[in-house]
Parts: C-alpha cells; structure tokens; sequence
C-alpha cells in the first residue's frame, strides 16, 4: 500500500514538473490523472510480481500452516488433559449459598 501511495505522490509530482512550462493550471490539472495512471501501474506491478494465488511467498505459508498444526495439536492436547483431571475434580455448586 505504501508502496503504490509513494508512487502516485512521485508520479504526479514529475508530471507537474515536466507541465509546468505549459501553465500552473495545466501543471496542477494533469498531476491527479497522472498520479493515479502511475498508482494504478504500481498496484499492477505488484500484483504481477505476486502470482496467481495472491501470496508473496509460497514458502513462508507452508511454514506457518506447519506451526499452526503444531500449535493445535498442542492445545487440542492440553484440552485433553485437562478433561482427564477435570472429570475427578469436584464441581463446586453454583447456587450455593454462604452460611
């Protein structure tokens, strides 16, 4: 996102300079629709560079699948464990009453 910001505010920033010989209005008339010409090839580049799926890198998400699996099977195990004790504890009553 910055990326693409960065290049709009560059674009229109050349494209008034290079107007400006022609006029001020026509300068400050041609800076937006050239920003955004130059946003709109900054956001196509980078979808370009990023592929078919969207992701910037193939490998960094097959690791973080990996550690998420990990991460389930841990809690999924202290769930477990923690039905086990659970079950011999005693519960205490919800209503009762001090005396």
């Amino acid at each position: 996102m910055v990326l693409i910001l960065l290049a709009a505010m560059g674009g229109g920033m050349f494209s008034t300079a290079l107007l400006l010989p022609y006029g001020i209005l026509t300068a400050l008339l041609g800076a937006p629709l050239t920003a955004s010409l130059c946003a709109a090839a900054a956001g196509a580049v980078i979808l370009l560079r990023r592929g078919d799926d969207g992701s910037t890198d193939v490998a960094f998400d097959e690791a973080m699948d990996d550690r998420t699996d990990a991460m389930v099977k841990m809690l999924r195990d202290i769930a477990a464990k923690g039905r086990e004790t659970g079950a011999d504890a005693e519960q205490p009553a919800r209503n009762a009453k001090a005396a």
